[in-house]
């Protein structure tokens, strides 16, 4: 005869019956040890547990609780523990003071810059107070005769608060014939010296300490080039056509070679007229251009007493040439008026104006100087009222260091 299995609800029965003997068993015995293990003082009468009173308190909280020592004695609480020491909070950087510069050039604003005599600290500061604000950008000449990378000026106007802009002249300023196509025949700063190599020397020492100065420099490199009367010029020197422009990429090539990334290249032809080189067949490209630079004067080959030029008038037919080639921001590089014809301060009004209405002129460079006439914004105190007053907008004109406008940087320089 075959035997019979229990049904499965049987089984189920019978396993938990056997389950519930079994836990109350073990139950009892751990109850029972546990008096044996404790001393008397610490024994107490225990009720017997359910099934689910042990299982919930099988595992006690501990939760305030002292834990024991193995001898016995109570630890010390969390509660007792010392408290750790917090964290020192990190101390915030100091603001770098030139962060300023990289702003320098946006669209939206106009930066102000100066050139000066002798580029001195004084000589800046007479100019940002007949200004009514401090320059941001400052320019200083160097040819290629003087030598190398010139740190100490380069500091010296970075110190002082303001971005420090080179015209970079490919020649030896000192040795000059009168008149202005024998002053262009240098030999040895022909375009061709350039593409070859001849300077890569020096080139590559200017590049290597202008990425170790890290911030900000302007290089304004042979300007003027579509002239005749510098060694620079495809018209002047024995150059050939197309040369400037292997010229100039050879040197930024160079320096971008040599992580020197913080230069700004600013192209800075003359006002076009028709008997020169035409500005289409000088441009290095976008890619190699930052800023372009113009030069416009009342009085520098204008006669005002017979012609007073507006600034479209005087810049209008160069800019739509650019135009024609690149939309790259532009910087009046240099700037100045004569006191002839009894209309100056009456233009330095109306070319400021013009300049603070176009979104595309990031900067305008004063030349403060009296060279071949005062071109000084204090040449007479309408010229320095008019000025002061045409740059007076902080919407529109110089770059704010730290929340504060040049102009209130301005007002803080003594006054002898």
């Amino acid at each position: 005869m075959t035997s019979r299995s229990p049904s499965p609800e049987r089984a189920r029965s019978l396993g938990l019956a056997l389950g519930l003997l079994v836990a109350a068993a073990g139950a009892a015995w751990v109850l029972d040890t546990g008096r044996e293990l404790l001393p008397a003082s610490d024994a107490a009468p225990l009720a017997p547990a359910t099934l689910d009173e042990s299982a919930a308190t099988s595992t006690p909280t501990t939760e305030g609780a002292p834990t024991r020592q193995p001898d016995g004695s109570p630890s010390a609480t969390p509660q007792d523990a010392p408290e750790p020491e917090p964290a020192p909070a990190d101390e915030p950087e100091a603001a770098d003071p030139d962060d300023w510069m990289q702003s320098v050039g946006e669209r939206g604003r106009v930066f102000l810059g100066v050139s000066t005599e002798s580029d001195t600290l004084e000589e800046i500061e007479a100019f940002a107070v007949a200004a009514q604000r401090v320059p941001d950008v400052v320019l200083i000449s160097r040819d290629w005769a003087s030598g190398g990378f010139d740190r100490e000026n380069i500091a010296r106007l970075t110190e002082a608060g303001h971005l420090p802009m080179i015209a970079w002249e490919p020649w030896n300023h000192q040795h000059v014939l009168s008149g202005d196509r024998l002053r262009a025949v240098q030999p040895a700063y022909t375009l061709r010296t350039i593409i070859e190599g001849d300077h890569d020397e020096m080139l590559r020492s200017w590049a290597q300490d202008a990425a170790e100065w890290g911030r900000p420099l302007a290089l304004r490199f042979a300007h003027e080039m579509n002239g005749y009367w510098y060694p620079w010029a495809e018209s002047a020197n024995g150059n050939r056509d197309g040369e400037y422009v292997l010229a100039w990429r050879h040197i930024v090539d160079l320096f971008e070679d040599e992580g020197a990334d913080n230069v700004i290249w600013v192209w800075s032809p003359n006002l076009s007229q028709p008997t020169l080189t035409p500005l289409a067949e000088l441009w290095p490209g976008d890619e190699y251009v930052d800023w372009v630079g113009l030069v416009g004067y009342l009085g520098n080959g204008i006669d005002p007493t017979i012609w007073t030029p507006t600034f479209d008038e005087l810049f209008g037919p160069t800019l739509e040439e650019l135009r024609a080639f690149t939309d790259q921001p532009i910087v009046i590089t240099e700037m100045g008026a004569t006191e002839k014809g009894g209309k100056k301060a009456e233009w330095i009004s109306h070319v400021l104006d013009a300049v603070a209405a176009r979104d595309d002129v990031i900067g305008l460079m004063w030349f403060e100087i009296d060279k071949e006439a005062d071109w000084r914004i204090v040449s007479s105190p309408e010229a320095q009222v008019a000025f002061a007053e045409g740059v007076s907008d902080d919407e529109v004109w110089g770059v704010h260091r730290q929340g504060r406008s040049t102009r209130d940087l301005a007002a803080e320089i003594p006054v002898n």
